[in-house]
């Protein structure tokens, strides 16, 4: 599993080159602001045999994309820095990032905000706490493995 939040950001960048060698399996990258959180699900998905990237803030959320490219994106909606919304257009910009699955994680409720969310480019909504079916759905379909 690979980390790229905080004071690990400077080791990611041969992490990353690290992922994009082993392509074979598909790449998650998560960008959630709390720590147990983020570890909860990169544990969830290493274990389902994803190669799992994590960063804590919106900014490096946007930077770590655009450098691995991973094939499915869960962004928390409140990241610091950049909220999940402004990741999410910041990416849509970018013609690597045009087509990735990026599903929003939020504990506000979807009735306010999931269309907010698809109309900046998200591919779902997820609340939180996470229903791990419906995130097991969303991975089979996204990007079986």
């Amino acid at each position: 599993m690979l980390y790229a939040d905080g004071d690990y950001f400077s080791r990611y960048t041969s992490q990353a080159a690290a992922v994009k060698t082993q392509k074979e399996t598909p790449t998650v990258l998560i960008a959630e602001d709390s720590r147990d959180g983020r570890e909860m699900l990169q544990v969830l998905l290493g274990l389902k045999g994803y190669a799992v990237l994590t960063v804590g803030d919106g900014k490096s959320a946007v930077e770590v994309a655009l450098e691995s490219l991973p094939d499915l994106i869960l962004l928390d909606l409140e990241l610091p820095g950049l909220d999940g919304l402004s990741v999410a257009r910041k990416l849509r910009c970018h013609s690597n990032c045009e087509k990735v699955p990026i599903i929003i994680l939020s504990g506000h409720d979807p009735m306010e905000h999931k269309q907010s969310a698809l109309d900046a480019g998200c591919t779902d909504y997820l609340l939180k706490p996470v229903d791990f079916r419906k995130l097991d759905e969303i991975l089979e379909h996204e990007v079986p493995l």
